[in-house]
């Protein structure tokens, strides 16, 4: 047993964060007597961060610390993700790679364990979250609500707004990667070039391409969990047509173009909810969930890389480069090419703040595929974690101050999601968190902030949470009355 803010956590618990505490310095021991000189005090100086941030924020570890995996705690996603596939790798990246720009490269991930708790922390004086309340979300089961019934209605308002969109797409796009796969898969160079004429080179207005990224990242998922909390605890056939229904759109629209990401975001969120369903939580489960995330991935690059001899082998080792060494790789060539090969931007890698600019946004992320990858053609994109856009722009300034703020953001996220949900497993809770962990770990190592909240669409979220919660309570003060 422990206590936490007078509330009894028992083996559900989940207490990473003390064992972390008890882990990192037989870990930092254990760097300190094997690791080479070249990563010695890189790694020695993360393993330091790493553990002062959990001490930071180990009275709410169910929020902010590695403990609040356990009911998928955006603050707690973000940092696991961090720590996972960005810091951890960083060391690797470090080792193989010499260049002046290791030192503002590695600072800037060691800083976000001093920054973002800080923001946090600040995010919470301003709008305090009920430890007592979170901690029970441990042990809860399923709350049905009067409100439950409302969100078949709306879903299907969702789903008549998500088939408008698809055929809107359906209509500027000349050929569909997904057709030509199935009518002839392999060739992986080939569907390369597909892929990129399929969206991110597809002549369609901003608009449009707003919609249709956010029909993949928001609206899908949104659909597919809610049919299935509804189809779940109620049983009705209309529940379960509805589920079918936006499953199947949702396999098609999220594989069309072939990219990995949108259809694990599918799969990703299923695994949220089934995680955050179960009483009891083993590591086999964890595991099998995990598997099931990538399951959608994992089939459409069979697929495309048929007709290779070595496609186990192909697979196993690009999707472990892919998470473990590119997300953190391509976070360092940000560092290494501003200022050196282009001098800061003050803004122009976004366009929240290129406006300013006369000469409108850079295209930040195909320069640094060009450099990359040596080849001043290529419509590819190098995204990277939001560090590296915001030291494009500013320099330590972007990444001092932007950590900090994203923390406040973060918690305020965290708060609100938990005052509409007041505090319970309900269907609102379960979507919204549900939906929202793949953006806090696709998107969040391998995208800006900017683009988490418009072209991911949660800055959409953010107005349904407002809107329902300004809904909730008409309702309620109608039937006091």
């Amino acid at each position: 047993m422990d206590k936490a803010n007078n509330v009894v956590i028992d083996q559900y618990d989940w207490n990473i964060d003390r064992a972390l505490i008890f882990i990192i310095p037989i870990v930092l021991l254990a760097v300190l007597v094997w690791m080479p000189a070249d990563e010695l005090i890189q790694s020695s100086l993360l393993c330091i961060a790493i553990f002062i941030s959990i001490l930071l924020t180990y009275k709410y570890r169910l929020v902010y610390g590695f403990s609040g995996i356990r009911i998928a705690s955006i603050p707690s996603i973000i940092t696991s993700t961090f720590t996972v596939f960005i810091s951890i790798p960083s060391i690797y990246i470090l080792a193989i790679n010499e260049h002046p720009s290791e030192a503002p490269y590695f600072f800037s991930i060691a800083m976000f364990y001093l920054l973002f708790p800080a923001g946090l922390l600040f995010g919470n004086f301003i709008r305090k979250i009920d430890t007592e309340s979170v901690a029970e979300l441990l042990t809860q089961t399923y709350f049905k609500e009067r409100f439950d019934k409302y969100f078949y209605e709306f879903l299907i308002i969702l789903y008549s707004i998500s088939i408008l969109i698809f055929c809107g797409y359906i209509l500027r796009v000349n050929e569909i990667p997904l057709v030509e796969l199935i009518k002839n898969p392999g060739d992986s160079a080939r569907f390369f070039y597909m892929r990129e004429e399929a969206l991110k080179i597809l002549e369609m207005t901003k608009i449009e391409r707003y919609l249709f990224h956010w029909l993949r990242s928001l609206f899908i998922p949104f659909g597919i969990i809610g049919a299935l909390i509804l189809n779940f605890n109620y049983q009705k056939l209309k529940y379960k047509t509805l589920l079918i229904l936006f499953f199947i759109l949702g396999l098609i629209v999220n594989t069309i173009t072939l990219e990995k990401s949108p259809i694990a975001i599918i799969f990703l969120s299923i695994g949220v909810y089934m995680f955050l369903k179960r009483e009891k939580v083993t590591v086999w489960l964890v595991i099998v969930l995990v598997l099931f995330s990538l399951a959608g991935p994992i089939t459409i690059t069979y697929f495309i890389y048929i007709d290779r001899q070595d496609l186990f082998n192909l697979i196993f080792w690009s999707y472990i480069n892919r998470l473990f060494v590119v997300p953190a790789a391509v976070l360092f060539y940000y560092f290494k090419h501003f200022p050196e090969t282009h001098d800061f931007l003050l803004g122009r890698s976004s366009q929240l703040f290129s406006w300013m600019h006369h000469e409108g946004t850079f295209p930040i992320s195909n320069y640094v595929a060009q450099l990359w990858w040596n080849d001043s053609s290529t419509t590819g994109f190098a995204n990277a974690n939001y560090l590296g856009n915001f030291w494009s722009d500013f320099g330590w300034y972007g990444i001092t101050i932007s950590t900090f703020i994203f923390g406040v953001i973060v918690h305020l996220l965290q708060w609100k999601i938990f005052e509409i949900s007041r505090y319970r497993k309900n269907l609102l809770f379960l979507v919204v968190i549900s939906i929202s962990v793949p953006t806090f770990t696709f998107g969040f190592f391998s995208s800006n902030i900017t683009i988490l909240f418009f072209t991911k669409g949660l800055i959409l979220l953010v107005v349904f949470l407002f809107g329902y919660d300004y809904w909730q309570k008409q309702i309620m003060s109608n039937v006091l009355k």
